[in-house]
């Protein structure tokens, strides 16, 4: 499997019974405590309470409703902050899914238009085809941008912020998936 063929995800623990990751919300109904967790995380600012009910353009699914899919290859992240910080980040596992198996539907959310909390612009939205999706092997100009932010104020985190999304409206099956980690080449 070409890496270039892929969309990306960190590796989870999956859902007990499922071989799929799953939109957030579904998780209330097969793992409580895990959409516990997932939700808690949205509890730290007022912006990122208001994302949880974010509808996206095209797909009338809310923020918790997809499965959110990075169109650039982990590395190229793992590269920028190597650079950046000049120093390697511990190993971290992602998913690489093949594009082909992802379900249709997708779209892509780019947001430069709205920020964290606002209503998407239906403008940052566009259809995801999969056939001629490539991943990126280099990370986007706001993504560095970001990470040198991080950088320079002591923090981590929010590796693919910067980045387009791919969003999946449900589940997305990893039969064919395999692990890489962020650090390897592709």
């Amino acid at each position: 499997m070409d890496a270039t063929d892929c969309v990306f995800h960190a590796r989870v623990g999956l859902a007990q019974g499922t071989s799929a990751l799953v939109p957030m919300s579904d998780l209330a109904g097969i793992a409580p405590e895990a959409y516990r967790d997932a939700f808690a995380k949205y509890d730290d600012t007022a912006e990122r309470r208001r994302l949880r009910d974010t509808v996206i353009p095209g797909l009338d699914r809310t923020w918790t409703e997809v499965v959110f899919l990075s169109p650039v290859h982990p590395h190229a992240i793992w590269q920028a902050w190597l650079e950046i910080r000049g120093g390697e980040r511990p190993p971290v596992e992602f998913w690489a899914i093949p594009a082909a198996d992802l379900p249709d539907g997708c779209v892509v959310l780019d947001r430069t238009l709205t920020a964290t909390g606002e209503p998407i612009d239906p403008r940052e939205v566009l259809p995801f085809d999969r056939a001629s999706h490539r991943a990126a092997l280099t990370t986007t100009p706001q993504n560095r941008a970001w990470l040198e932010d991080c950088a320079r104020r002591g923090v981590s985190g929010a590796w693919f912020h910067g980045i387009p999304h791919v969003l999946a409206p449900g589940s997305v099956p990893l039969d064919r998936a395999r692990v890489v980690s962020w650090e390897v080449a592709p």
